[in-house]
């Protein structure tokens, strides 16, 4: 697929997920920032430190951006051993979890969209999970309800915004080969189901996500909004 010419924000774009997405852009020929707080090296694209919790930190760094055809949030935590069950998990956990995964989708969304509408095709690309889905929640309470919350906006965003030329859509990863799933998988309790619950029986790797998320940038994805698409393995089809 041909992005040239097309400038991309990823948010969290030096993470697992968000580094193979800014690559995939890149070779597809697509100008990207990376917004994120990890400047280390092997980052491509055009680094943008960013606080997504930080209103002014958000704000400033959306208004250093004069065009924009797409936005991709894939910032996110989850907290691994302190996220639990509704009964335990802390006000601290939960808190955390809302400011960077539910929060950081909505700061970053509010401050891209002037630029987006100014390219009259924009888009919106929202990263979530089947925790916010089906039960594979479960044991999650802050993350699951984080992603469940950044769907709902989604489809918000996408009827809000239809006149204007804006879409928006959810890309549903399942159980990813990242550093954030190996911590999962090395729970004791946790981590034998990782594979178990995946019907094609493997881990994903972050690069299979890059086709779809290519494709929702693109224009030719442009009858596409309001709606989630899962690359997950088959988990939310049990």
């Amino acid at each position: 697929m041909n992005l040239s010419g097309y400038k991309v924000a990823v948010t969290g774009g030096s993470g697992g997920i968000g580094s193979a997405l800014t690559t995939g852009l890149i070779g597809a020929g697509a100008f990207v920032y990376n917004l994120d707080r990890d400047s280390s090296s092997n980052i491509e694209g055009e680094f943008r430190e960013v606080d997504l919790t930080t209103e002014e930190s958000v704000k400033s760094v959306f208004s250093q951006i004069d065009y924009l055809d797409a936005l991709v949030v894939c910032a996110g935590i989850q907290m691994v051993g302190h996220d639990s069950k509704i009964a335990d998990v802390s006000l601290e956990t939960w808190q955390k979890t809302i400011d960077v995964n539910m929060t950081g989708a909505f700061l970053s969304v509010k401050y891209a969209m002037p630029t987006l509408i100014k390219s009259g095709r924009g888009s919106i690309i929202l990263i979530g999970s089947p925790t916010g889905m089906t039960m594979e929640g479960a044991g999650y309470t802050a993350y699951g309800a984080s992603k469940a919350g950044m769907m709902g906006l989604s489809r918000i965003i996408a009827v809000d915004y239809k006149e204007l030329g804006i879409r928006s859509n959810v890309v549903v990863p399942g159980t990813m080969s990242t550093p954030l799933i190996q911590k999962i998988a090395n729970d004791p309790e946790k981590g034998p189901d990782l594979i178990r619950r995946t019907p094609l029986g493997r881990m994903g790797d972050p690069k299979d996500l890059v086709g779809i998320v290519n494709w929702l940038v693109s224009t030719d994805s442009s009858f596409a909004t309001g709606a989630s698409y899962a690359v997950d393995g088959g988990m939310t089809a049990r």
